[in-house]
């Protein structure tokens, strides 16, 4: 029997109608040779919308709930907060996943507001070797004077390097040989550093120079650079999603699969009833994490110094 293949989400019920896009796009481009396993990790997921979701399983995709709010509960803190004191428990879900799913030596990953136009499988069948994961370039990043200066100075990787965590192939097996979630543990509780993307700050100094850097089609986000002509998988990162924006950058590919939703009127009215002062603040915002990866960049990176002679 064909192994399936695994992949992992995580999100609350705010982003349930956007996944359910997300899962549109994959059912849609599925093979029937391969079976598929989607493990959706959630905290806050009500049972009316783990049946939507579900709604959409297929013969050979599955789909499975995995309540993860007393799995880490040990891991509550003020160290677990985004700027702005949003709590962001979820945004660690991706970092356990190894530890979690012992059945699985290599899965991937993908942020809900993703749709791809092509077999996830063909992502699945990348040799890692020991690279940990296999990832992306941050264009977001690579995009900003003041986020090339974060990366490169704050956390001290070139920016070329520092790739995106929404679209990742994890070697889980490698994950667990170098007990990769326990280095993490111990590192987010012994050093509070000053990260603006707590994340995908941790896994680029975790994964330093273990990274198979995929082709850009594999994660294709708003950007200023040259537009990838043949996306496999759109990421309606950060800015500009097509749910809040007519004229969002690649929204068409959103748009093609979202009538096959079941969500697909309230993704409708989401999008109509977004203000042009909601628009303005996520200006304001933007502007304002650019202003903070300026500030930290300023910081003293002492700690990231130690995390890093630590993980050598």
């Amino acid at each position: 029997m064909t192994q399936p293949i695994p992949i992992f989400f995580s999100i609350n019920d705010a982003y349930a109608p956007f996944l359910s896009v997300a899962i549109t796009s994959i059912v849609a481009h599925a093979t029937p040779e391969n079976q598929y396993e989607l493990n959706v990790l959630y905290d806050d997921l009500s049972p009316e919308n783990q049946e939507r979701l579900g709604s959409l399983a297929t013969a050979n995709v599955a789909i499975h709930f995995v309540p993860m709010t007393d799995r880490l509960s040990a891991l509550q803190g003020e160290h677990m907060k985004l700027r702005g004191d949003t709590f962001t428990l979820t945004i660690y879900f991706r970092l356990f996943i190894a530890a979690m799913f012992p059945q699985y030596d290599q899965a991937i990953y993908l942020d809900a507001d993703v749709v791809t136009t092509t077999d996830i499988a063909n992502l699945f069948h990348y040799e890692l070797g020991t690279n940990l994961v296999g990832a992306v370039a941050d264009t977001f990043a690579a995009d900003n004077p003041q986020s090339i200066q974060y990366v490169e100075q704050h956390l001290q990787l070139p920016i070329a390097d520092y790739f995106n965590s929404g679209v990742m192939l994890m070697n889980l097996r490698q994950m667990r040989a170098e007990r990769f979630n326990e280095t993490f543990s111990h590192l987010l509780t012994a050093y509070h550093v000053e990260f603006i993307a707590p994340d995908q700050d941790y896994l680029n100094l975790l994964c330093r120079n273990r990274v198979l850097q995929l082709d850009q089609a594999w994660n294709v986000m708003p950007t200023t650079q040259a537009r990838v002509q043949d996306p496999k998988i759109l990421h309606y990162s950060l800015f500009g999603k097509p749910w809040h924006y007519s004229d969002a950058q690649n929204g068409s590919y959103f748009w093609e699969l979202a009538p096959k939703s079941p969500y697909y009127d309230e993704i409708k009215a989401i999008q109509k009833a977004y203000t042009d002062q909601q628009r303005e603040q996520d200006h304001t915002t933007e502007q304002g994490l650019l202003g903070q990866l300026e500030k930290f960049s300023q910081l003293s990176s002492d700690d990231v110094q130690q995390i890093r002679t630590e993980l050598e």
